[in-house]
């Protein structure tokens, strides 16, 4: 079970190398950002971004991510910088409605200091790669998971805003599993395999 977007991007191309170093493996991915139960729906492994509640899993963190606000250059040269987190109620800011605080974007300063703006623009949408799109072509700043905007950030397309601030929900990355009493050769191989694939620095950050 996979992540919509983060599997497509970081796990998807990874499983031609995994079936080519173990070709008696058969792999079954759904790719969903539903969650999944894994006990009584059959999962041998999951991976799973944030905060993990089941206990029942037995569960091996393979990465950090964080959260950034970021925009187009040609965006910031249009409407500029913002220099304060104030600043971004007079800017244009695309909305991910899957965030747990929508339409409230909340950070922190070196010192402690906690603000959470509301911000408003001209698109909001459960689907974060639209998000991407938009913010490449310079229609406003978002807010985003390292992850999502690795490659955009990497060439310039994107650009990090407001860095000395932290977002909200840092997280991790996952692959859990069901009990390890009686866990198969294959669901550990998969879960070693791609825990080194992410060490020690995560993909999107290379």
């Amino acid at each position: 079970a996979l992540p919509g977007s983060f599997g497509r991007m970081w796990i998807g191309p990874l499983l031609p190398q995994f079936l080519a170093e173990f070709p008696d493996v058969r792999i079954e991915a759904e790719f969903s950002n539903r969650f999944v139960d894994l006990v009584a729906e059959n999962f041998d492994v999951a991976v799973r971004l944030g905060a993990l509640e089941d206990s029942r899993l037995v569960a091996r963190k393979v990465a950090t991510r964080r959260r950034l606000l970021c925009a187009a250059p040609s965006y910031l040269a249009r409407r500029g910088t913002p220099a304060t987190p104030e600043a971004l109620l007079e800017h244009s800011c695309l909305g991910f409605s899957g965030f747990q605080t929508f339409p409230a974007w909340e950070m922190t300063d070196s010192t402690g200091r906690r603000v959470s703006i509301e911000v408003s623009g001209p698109l909001v949408t459960d689907d974060a790669e639209v998000l991407v799109e938009a913010a490449v072509q310079g229609v406003g700043l978002m807010m985003s998971t390292d992850w999502l905007v690795g490659r955009e950030l990497a060439d310039g397309r994107l650009v990090p805003v407001l860095e000395d601030w932290t977002l909200a929900d840092e997280g991790a990355v996952y692959v859990v599993m069901p009990s390890a009493k009686g866990q198969a050769a294959k669901t550990r191989a998969f879960a070693d395999w791609i825990g080194k694939r992410f060490a020690p620095v995560p993909p999107w950050r290379r």
